[in-house]
């Protein structure tokens, strides 16, 4: 499975998506901002991405601390039971993220 970013509802059920896009020329990448339109998804630019990319980046930090809050209440006993038992490790990844309520 693969994560395509983090996708965020608003207040308004209006659908975000913070995701990485490569640097035109260059090896580096940055956090990009896009907002679903009649179904398409448009790029913000500017100030409105900026405000936008801040909101969406505390919402991910809120869902993490939750995430973090769900894992030490559930005791590692619950924990340890999730884990693979086997020599190998496994890379698991969310194919999307649950919309969360932007600020």
């Amino acid at each position: 499975m693969t994560t395509p970013g983090l996708l965020v509802e608003d207040y308004n059920g209006q659908d975000y998506l913070l995701t990485t896009a490569s640097r035109a020329g260059v090896n580096t990448h940055r956090l990009a901002v896009l907002h679903r339109v009649n179904g398409q998804w448009k790029h913000l630019n500017g100030i409105q991405e900026s405000a936008c990319r801040e909101v969406l980046i505390g919402a991910f930090v809120d869902f993490f601390v939750d995430i973090c809050r769900v894992l030490n209440a559930s005791g590692s006993d619950q924990i340890g039971a999730i884990a693979p038992r086997s020599g190998r490790s496994r890379t698991r990844r969310a194919s999307s993220l649950k919309p969360l309520r932007a600020v």
